[in-house]
């Protein structure tokens, strides 16, 4: 299986608020097209959650970036069909367009299309932390895959609990891009907000991405899934 995640932000003329349901409608548009709609086996709009609360109360999570509105996870069994490769030339002219009324791009500057490890399976959940991670400067791409693949991996395993409903690291199949130069991505799922800001509270994740990652280049999102295909 492969997947397609992006970091979306929206067109200006987009107001925060109305952001989710023209995001929304930009997925209805595509999925007129039929291999859109049959070929994708999971996919999930989720939407950045702008102040984090545990128990009510308000948290302060610095490392939450708010440069960004939304993390969309797709899901299909070929690369192919999340690179847009059924689209006829005349579609793919209508799918600019309407990605331009939505975001502040086209959408193949910022996806990613990788293969995943999962570190915990299990369905998706409501919440979702999902980490873009650019390593350190100095840092060769080999060097830093074989930190994540291995000892991180190993002490992610040993942090998470049961609140963590699903947990993937995420390896992109291509080379960094331009405007957005992420080597690898985690998504991590919880049932509730509360499980989600808990996780973030732990520092033990943080504290070793900070060994071999620029978190001052990474991006760690907060999100709530706005709108889903569910898995069978």
């Amino acid at each position: 299986m492969y997947k397609l995640i992006y970091l979306a932000r929206r067109n200006p003329t987009v107001s925060r608020k109305d952001w989710p349901e023209t995001w929304v409608s930009h997925a209805k548009f595509a999925n007129q097209f039929a291999f859109v709609a049959n070929d994708i086996t999971y996919s999930c709009y989720c939407n950045r959650i702008d102040q984090p609360t545990l128990e009510g109360r308000p948290v302060d999570l610095p490392e939450l970036s708010h440069d960004h509105d939304g993390v969309a996870v797709g899901v299909s069994k070929t690369v192919e069909t999340l690179q847009g490769g059924g689209f006829s030339k005349e579609e793919r002219a209508l799918i600019d367009k309407d990605e331009l009324r939505v975001f502040d791009m086209l959408t193949p500057k910022f996806s990613y299309y990788c293969t995943e490890t999962v570190l915990k399976d299990g369905k998706y959940g409501e919440y979702g932390i999902i980490r873009f991670l650019a390593r350190k400067p100095g840092l060769s791409r080999e060097a830093f895959e074989e930190r994540f693949n291995g000892a991180h991996a190993e002490v992610a395993r040993g942090a998470l609990d049961e609140a963590a409903v699903r947990y993937a690291h995420d390896h992109p199949i291509h080379d960094p891009l331009p405007l957005f130069p992420f080597d690898a991505i985690i998504d991590s799922w919880f049932a509730s907000e509360d499980d989600a800001v808990r996780a973030l509270l732990d520092p033990a994740i943080s504290q070793d991405l900070e060994q071999f990652c620029d978190m001052d280049r990474s991006v760690t999102m907060l999100t709530h899934a706005y709108r889903r295909r569910d898995q069978d």
